[in-house]
Formats: structure tokens, C-alpha cells, sequence
């Protein structure tokens, strides 16, 4: 066999062979570091290599990688930032709300509660469907926080969850809820100005993060930006307004598929209207990913610190044995 490379987390240690990735080392070795995808998507796995070399899994944090993409090629001294443990609970569904076209707002009353930080995600398990990973978020009229879950969700035509959603799925539905899940959360006592940049039912996890922070601070500064495809699927006004009221809060309204200014909505990208970043600014995005990498690549170039939750498209569900072997059996 040959040497092993010692990684060493918090003082405890475990061994991984040159080029394994580094979540699976610590899986097999019995050290649970959060994660949830595996595939380098939803950012849960984020570690910071104080010191050694690995290769893959980089982010646009300086210092940061994906375990579950990181190869190992020496010995490591690695950190986690402390998160709430995953825990599964239960709930049902309060109601579902049309706010726009395409998008409903669920509210869902957990059994017990939730140990989550704002901005992280979960997944839910709505009684016969298959688990999908949403934001829970602030109420749309408040900041005040009430014990409820309230998810933003895009219904798919052609989804084996969403389009259900306000016809099977309804008030009384029974939920099962896992995680919480992510980094792209909000760190609690900071006072550096918070540039946060949603598009579509991205916005969700970005509300709660500003909607926790002027709870912790009304007079933190925060640059809010709450953007989608079209008017059709506009359903922020109502936060944004609601955040216009703080002292130092500036928001933009932001369209793609409007040519000029309409009332107080702007046309074209929210990168087209960020304001101008510093080294201290803290920023977050949430959307799709190409959005989310364009203001990433914004924040890095002046030195912002950066958090991402880039939304991407649920996985085909792959085919069981049973469905293939009959697929089969037909096709003979």
C-alpha cells in the first residue's frame, strides 16, 4: 500500500490515499462532513484547506473547496464552519398561494422546530413524491418570524413534484422535511454591507437572509437585488417595498424580457446593476447558476467575500429495475 496522506480536522485525524477525494476519506474513516449532493452542486460540503494540496472541488472563496470534488495529494489541515445538525422532521401543508405566474407560495407547520440558519435549504418529501430541495424563507409582507416554513417554488410543466402543488398537494398534506443543508447562509453579529442578488425562486433564500439581518440590524446596510425572466413572474415587489423602508437598504427591481424602464422595474441582468463592490462587502447570489457565477466572478475580482446557492434542475429520476425489465419485456 502505499503512504497515506493525514488529514486533520479540528484536532482529530483520518488518512486518505493519494488522488481520493476528500469527503469520501472522511466518510470511510467515520468523520462526518456535511454534505448532501455529492456531485459539487449544492455547496454543503464547503471546506477551508488552511494548509496542503488538493486538486478539483475549487470555489470562488480563496482557500475553499468542494470534499466531495477535492482530490488529496498531501497531508491537510482542514476547518468546517459550525451548521446546525441534519435532523428529519415532520409537517403539513398550511396552504399554496399563487404570488405570479408559475409560482406558489407553500406554507408548511413543522411538528417541531427547525434548527436552520437563513439562507440554508432543506429537503421536502411532500407524501407520495419524490424529495426535492427548497429555500424556506420570509414572509413576503414581514420580516417577523411566526414558526411557519414558507417556500417560493416554480411550478415545471412536465415535474413529478410542482404541478401538483395547489391540486393534490394541498392544505393538510403531509411533509417530511430533512436537513438543513448549504453554506450559503447568513453569519449572525457582522456589520459589513450585504449585497444580495436573487433571480427567480431564488430570491427565497436571499429574503431570508435580509429579512434575518435587519432583524438582527435595521441599520445594516444591505443592496437588494430581486430579479426575474419576465413581469409575468415578478412576485418580489411586495419584499422589496417592504425593505425600501429601512434606512440603508437600496433595492432594485430587475426584468430581463423589458426593453426600458417600467415604473420602478429595470431592464436586462441583475450584474447589470450591482452596485459597486469593495473588499468588504459580504455578497450572496441565488438563481441560476449562470447568474449566480456572473456576480461570483464580480465579488472575487475586488476581494468581497462570496456565497452561492445556484439552483439547479432536479435530476431525471432514474429508472428502477422493475420499469426497465418491463420496458424490456414489452419491447421483446
Amino acid at each position: 500500500m502505499g503512504k497515506l496522506n493525514r488529514i486533520t480536522l479540528d484536532g482529530e485525524t483520518f488518512a486518505a490515499r493519494p488522488g481520493q477525494r476528500l469527503l469520501d476519506a472522511a466518510l470511510a474513516s467515520g468523520v462526518e462532513l456535511p454534505h448532501d449532493c455529492r456531485a459539487g452542486r449544492c455547496g454543503s460540503c464547503l471546506t477551508h484547506v488552511r494548509s496542503g494540496v488538493t486538486l478539483g472541488g475549487e470555489t470562488a472563496q480563496p482557500g475553499h473547496v468542494l470534499a466531495c470534488q477535492a482530490m488529496v495529494f498531501s497531508d491537510l489541515d482542514i476547518q468546517i464552519e459550525p451548521t446546525p445538525p441534519v435532523g428529519r422532521i415532520s409537517g403539513r401543508v398550511l396552504r399554496v398561494l399563487d404570488v405570479a405566474r408559475d409560482i406558489v407560495e407553500v406554507t408548511i407547520a413543522p411538528a417541531e422546530p427547525l434548527d436552520i440558519f437563513p439562507g440554508q435549504y432543506c429537503r421536502f418529501r411532500f407524501r407520495g413524491y419524490p424529495s426535492r430541495p427548497f429555500s424556506p424563507t420570509a414572509q413576503l409582507t414581514a420580516i417577523r418570524e411566526d414558526g411557519y416554513l414558507r417556500l417560493h417554488i416554480k411550478r415545471v410543466r412536465g415535474g413529478r413534484v410542482t404541478p401538483h402543488l395547489g391540486k393534490t398537494i394541498k392544505a393538510g398534506h403531509h411533509v417530511a422535511i430533512e436537513g438543513p443543508f448549504g453554506h450559503a447562509f447568513l453569519r449572525p453579529s457582522g456589520s459589513e454591507r450585504l449585497v444580495l442578488v436573487g433571480s427567480g425562486t431564488g430570491f427565497a433564500p436571499i429574503w431570508a437572509v435580509a429579512a434575518a439581518a435587519l432583524r438582527e440590524m435595521p441599520t445594516r446596510a444591505i443592496a437588494l437585488i430581486g430579479a426575474s425572466r419576465t413581469l409575468e413572474a415578478f412576485y418580489m415587489a411586495a419584499p422589496l417595498e417592504l425593505a425600501k423602508r429601512y434606512p440603508n437598504v437600496s433595492v432594485r427591481a430587475v426584468v430581463d424580457e423589458i426593453t426600458e424602464p417600467w415604473h420602478s422595474v429595470l431592464p436586462g441582468q441583475p450584474t447589470d446593476h450591482l452596485p459597486q463592490l469593495t473588499c468588504g462587502d459580504i455578497v450572496y447570489a441565488a438563481g441560476g447558476p449562470a447568474m449566480v457565477s456572473a456576480v461570483g466572478e464580480a465579488a472575487t475580482a475586488v476581494g468581497a467575500a462570496f456565497h452561492a446557492d445556484p439552483f439547479e434542475p432536479a435530476a431525471p429520476l432514474q429508472e428502477s429495475w422493475i420499469e426497465s425489465a418491463r420496458r424490456w419485456l414489452m419491447a421483446g
